[in-house]
């Protein structure tokens, strides 16, 4: 058995809001016997700040179901602009660094990229520890902070570029997230034989569905539109905002938008801006009471930016929807999204950032019910054909152990 030192800026337990990507695959590794360390933020990626318990600590070592797990200090309150986001990724990479010097001698680093920083984190210390490195590739940069129009700055665009092929020069294995982002890899120089694709993926349910903990302003008949997840720049929920204006005469049907992220205020402000009435904001939940909000889904919103880059995205909520048993309404652009919803007839496509053909595509799913939950059950039996979260771990213990001496 080895010795893992796993590094990623937010981790997220299935106790907190976000995707539980991270934590299946160290849990995985411990279960396999592995000595597992995890190095991460104690900044909450939801909420931006640091849970009062962490105060006045740089760096707090603590024991996590049974896995020892470093939290160190990253600045808290960024907002959305290039700078205060370098400021986030810096200040983490500069604390985590000493912390991954004093564990033990690890056989394996392995680092989950995005911020770049950590991944330039993960090959610093496998060469100084002279170990062997794993590199997770979750999004490609810099293609997504010039897809967002985060990065602007052709100095800043260059300096990203060679961080990105410092990673990935230096990694023994390289995993991916997408078909994108390996094809991405791969086109960056990487032997497609040390590429390595473990999407995400559905999780058994671990707690049964609680319908006391969703709390929406309708009643049990209306037809519930839902979205989960960041409320960021790429997921385009102004968007949604002009599907619900153009949806507003339709007393049969509800929008329901539940997380947080930088643009949140924002999409609050302008919602109250049209004056909509058909459309509700919710706080982010913890991950396991996920399935009971989509329980109350009667369609759940996959949407995108309308840029190339996002073709490649599939997010952990495509999965979360397709497990709950939820018709999806993806309006994105063509790509690993669209052509999954299509092939598991669990849903429909419309184009990304088209407020009317999404406004559409509600209005045909809440006049026929028997349709939408016939695609929601086509999408259940797809995604635990496809996308079984156990067996991707496994896999994943199956790429950290092939490099294990």
């Amino acid at each position: 058995m080895g010795r893992i030192l796993y590094i990623s800026q937010y981790v997220v337990t299935p106790d907190q809001p976000g995707g539980v990507r991270h934590w299946r695959h160290v849990r995985a590794l411990a279960d396999a016997g592995h000595d597992v360390t995890v190095i991460t933020s104690k900044v909450l990626h939801t909420t931006r700040e640091a849970p009062e318990e962490f105060a006045g600590r740089r760096t707090v070592r603590r024991t996590e179901d049974g896995i020892e797990v470093l939290r160190a200090y990253s600045s808290t309150g960024y907002g959305n602009d290039a700078r205060s986001r370098a400021a986030n990724h810096l200040s983490f990479s500069t604390y985590a660094f000493p912390a991954a010097m004093r564990t033990a001698r690890p056989d394996v680093v392995l680092a989950s990229s995005p911020p770049l920083t950590v991944g330039v984190l993960g090959g610093v210390v496998s060469r100084l520890r002279r170990t062997r490195f794993i590199l997770e590739v979750r999004d490609l940069w810099p293609e997504s902070a010039l897809a967002t129009g985060l990065l602007t700055n052709t100095k800043a665009i260059a300096v990203m570029d060679r961080m990105a092929n410092y990673c990935y020069g230096r990694a023994d294995r390289v995993i991916a997230l997408t078909e994108g982002i390996r094809d991405g890899v791969i086109a960056a120089g990487v032997a497609p034989s040390a590429v390595t694709l473990i999407t995400n993926g559905i999780d058994p349910p671990d707690t049964p569905i609680d319908p006391g903990v969703v709390k929406l302003p309708v009643g049990p008949d209306t037809f519930v539109a839902m979205f989960t997840g960041q409320h960021g720049t790429y997921s385009s929920l102004f968007t949604v905002l002009e599907a619900a204006a153009l949806l507003e005469s339709d007393t049969r049907i509800h929008i329901a938008l539940v997380g947080d992220g930088d643009r949140k205020s924002e999409l609050m402000e302008r919602a109250e801006q049209l004056q909509l009435r058909n459309i509700s904001f919710s706080a982010p939940i913890p991950k396991r009471d996920i399935p009971s909000w989509l329980a109350r889904a009667d369609a759940c919103l996959l949407t995108y930016q309308d840029a190339p880059l996002f073709g490649g995205a599939m997010p952990n909520k495509l999965f979360d929807y397709m497990g709950a048993g939820r018709p999806i309404i993806a309006a994105v652009p063509e790509g690993e999204a669209a052509r999954a919803v299509r092939q598991a007839h669990c849903g429909i496509v419309t184009p990304a950032e088209d407020a009317a053909a999404l406004a559409a595509a509600i209005q045909t799913l809440a006049s026929d019910r028997d349709a939408a939950r016939r695609m929601g059950a086509a999408g259940v039996a797809y995604v635990h054909e496809h996308h079984d979260r156990r067996e991707l771990a496994a896999r994943f213990v199956q790429v950290v152990e092939s490099v294990l001496p």
